[in-house]
């Protein structure tokens, strides 16, 4: 996949506009993007992903309308500024931007739809750890503060790295904000 710039007109449609090439309107006929898209919700956003189905689950007899419905609105919550910095790259990793929205703090689906947590797949443990680490603790304060040993500091950071695909600590402190892992 070729790495996308999302943008909301003033009147509500999304359009995108892939690397090298021109913008377009976002449709209901893009079947395979929409369902790329709903797969990285269902498997990293998971939370995203059962309130979008629930939301528009009025429209589950027509499930191509109701995917085209949910990928449009998440799009609109976390990508709809114009911009020129890619908001999906490559590989499918999503730079959230802040959207302004009239409903931010109301809505009931702000920081589930809009800004919503990633599903790392790490362990309750691993994720304790990792986020210490992210927030500056070393091995040893965090060993003392989970009652646990310095070697299994090192294995949860290991382990870590290893579900999240990367390979080092400056890889993951920037795999963690991209995907507000720990917001």
């Amino acid at each position: 996949m070729k790495p996308i710039e999302f943008y909301t007109t003033p009147e509500g449609e999304v359009t995108m506009r892939p690397l090298g090439e021109a913008e377009r309107q976002l449709r209901e006929s893009d079947t395979e993007f929409i369902q790329a898209f709903l797969e990285i919700l269902r498997e990293f956003y998971t939370e995203a992903y059962t309130a979008l189905m629930e939301i528009y689950s009025k429209s589950s007899e027509n499930k191509r309308y109701r995917d085209f419905l949910a990928v449009r609105r998440f799009i609109k919550c976390n990508f709809g500024l114009y911009d020129n910095v890619i908001d999906v790259d490559e590989n499918w990793n999503f730079r959230f931007e802040f959207v302004g929205c009239p409903l931010r703090g109301e809505c009931k689906s702000d920081k589930i739809i809009c800004a919503p947590k990633f599903n790392s797949k790490l362990s309750d443990r691993q994720f304790e750890v990792m986020r210490l680490l992210y927030e500056g603790k070393s091995d040893s304060e965090i060993a003392d503060k989970l009652f646990i040993s310095l070697n299994t500091v090192n294995n949860h950071r290991k382990n870590s790295f290893r579900k999240v695909g990367v390979h080092s600590f400056p890889e993951f402190m920037r795999y963690a904000m991209q995907n507000n892992l720990f917001k």
